[in-house]
């Protein structure tokens, strides 16, 4: 009679056991990778969409940020070269506006004044909307409104320097989200 060579149930449900445990270990982290990767992405293409409204009121209309007066005359600077699919929205004092590519941006009452290099207007963007991690109720409980320079992940909510020539990066976690290595 010849004995057949094979795995036994028990050896099969060790090998189970420890693929389950590595990929316990490892699947959140790829999870929180991969969100601090879209929520960069989505900033950057903020960041592009509103440098495109800026360089297209600048090229059709002769308007620069400069000559903006008061927090509406920015919200409809904005809205009127990009793809605004929800307007008329408030947030305390700040206004607000949704695009179609899943984005909110919110212009507080202190950026009602001429947005020029030496004085720019500072918005904040929510690249995913009022989904989290930072919901539009949560928003407060950020330092100013703005997240501090000791956040150490990428988070959705981030600030935008508006100046006369276009749209930057605003504060630490800002400028580390939009210009740290995509590793």
């Amino acid at each position: 009679m010849k004995k057949s060579s094979a795995f036994t149930l028990a050896e099969v449900l060790i090998t189970l056991a420890i693929i389950g445990v590595v990929a316990a270990m490892t699947i959140p982290g790829v999870i929180v990778r991969t969100n601090q990767q879209e929520f960069q992405t989505g900033y950057k293409k903020a960041i592009s969409v509103l440098n495109q409204a800026i360089t297209l009121n600048l090229a059709m209309n002769n308007e620069s940020p400069e000559d903006i007066t008061s927090q509406d005359e920015l919200v409809d600077y904005l809205m009127r070269r990009t793809n605004v699919i929800q307007s008329d929205i408030t947030a305390g004092d700040n206004k607000a506006f949704y695009t179609a590519d899943g984005f909110r941006y919110e212009v507080p009452t202190t950026a009602a004044g001429n947005c020029t290099a030496n004085d720019p207007c500072i918005i904040a963007v929510d690249v995913n909307g009022d989904r989290g991690p930072i919901s539009k109720d949560d928003r407060d409980k950020i330092t100013n409104g703005y997240p501090t320079a000791d956040d150490t992940n990428t988070i959705d909510f981030l600030a935008v320097m508006i100046t006369d020539t276009g749209a930057l990066p605003f504060g630490a976690v800002a400028q580390r989200t939009m210009y740290q290595s995509d590793k």
